[in-house]
């Protein structure tokens, strides 16, 4: 804490029940006015007005989408640990916090029926969860073998995960990054990947519109980048990589997945990686076959120019 002064306005804000009742509602995953005013039956005018008190007060973030608009938990590191400490006061058995999460879980109901229904609808057939449990098994070996000290307490940063899909990197590596953003330019696809933010407790992760040749993140503004089946299908993939290694920091990660036959379909993929600023530490299937999994570094552009010559 900065003073006494910012110490009494945070202890005020979250001296209002409201206030602390839709604080604890967003510690489970991002939600929509819509949303939250189900959950609490509040009035909408209502809900909006605490959620402005709660993000000036450093404790809510917004994204909007299209005509929606999203807000989730993101508390200053200076305020995190007395805000969680105040959240996790709360008794299990309150009947109005009882009650909200029965809500939730409606909600929650609601979004998987939509999910499921506009999966149907595009054809797309998303992994099996024992299909995603094997690929992140694989992605996990990489890590542990190529990031000293890495285990499944470490932290992996600031994520971003390109072209989200049905959300499988987020379900896998959502709860283990600090904080997570999500892109898909599909709306409909949005909405799949909101239920798997939901359905997982992903309170630091936002879901938002994004161009994956065109990400409007600052160079240098990531860990770690996640892509699930979207370079093997891309149009211009030399240029998604491009983009990827500008916003990911300098010796940051790239991790990716693609369909198990992509080195022979798409051999130049291969390549792409390791011409753009990228060294690719593993390539392997995974353990039944399901998909190929890759970790590549970023490197600066010195390392990547004493490669080139080396390599020539």
């Amino acid at each position: 804490m900065e003073n006494f002064e910012s110490l009494a306005n945070l202890l005020r804000v979250l001296g209002d029940p409201a206030r602390l009742r839709l604080l604890a509602t967003l510690d489970q995953g991002e939600l929509s006015v819509r949303e939250i005013t189900q959950v609490t039956g509040y009035s909408q005018p209502r809900v909006s007005r605490h959620l402005r008190v709660l993000s000036e007060a450093q404790l809510l973030k917004k994204t909007r989408d299209q005509n929606e608009i999203y807000y989730r938990t993101e508390i200053d590191e200076d305020h995190l640990c007395l805000v969680k400490e105040v959240l996790g006061s709360i008794i299990e058995n309150d009947s109005v916090r009882t009650k909200d999460r029965k809500n939730l879980i409606a909600i929650l109901a609601k979004r998987k029926i939509r999910a499921e229904k506009l999966l149907a609808h595009m054809g797309v057939r998303p992994f099996s969860q024992p299909e995603i449990n094997e690929v992140g098994v694989a992605l996990d070996s990489l890590l542990r073998k190529h990031i000293p000290g890495y285990d499944n307490d470490s932290t992996l940063g600031d994520l971003l995960d390109i072209g989200t899909g049905t959300g499988c990197m987020l379900q896998l590596f959502g709860s283990r990054a600090r904080r997570t953003i999500a892109i898909d330019q599909s709306r409909d696809m949005r909405l799949i990947a909101r239920a798997t933010v939901l359905s997982h407790g992903l309170a630091s992760c936002t879901v938002q519109e994004g161009d994956m040749y065109n990400l409007t993140f600052p160079k240098g503004h990531f860990d770690i980048i996640t892509i699930d089946r979207v370079l093997g299908a891309a149009n211009d993939p030399l240029r998604v990589i491009a983009e990827s290694r500008r916003v990911v920091k300098e010796g940051g990660h790239l991790m990716f997945v693609e369909t198990s036959n992509i080195q022979e379909s798409n051999p130049t993929l291969i390549e792409h990686i390791k011409s753009s600023g990228f060294h690719l530490l593993d390539l392997k299937p995974t353990k039944k076959g399901t998909a190929m999994v890759a970790l590549a570094a970023r490197i600066s552009r010195i390392q990547s120019s004493i490669r080139k010559n080396h390599d020539q």
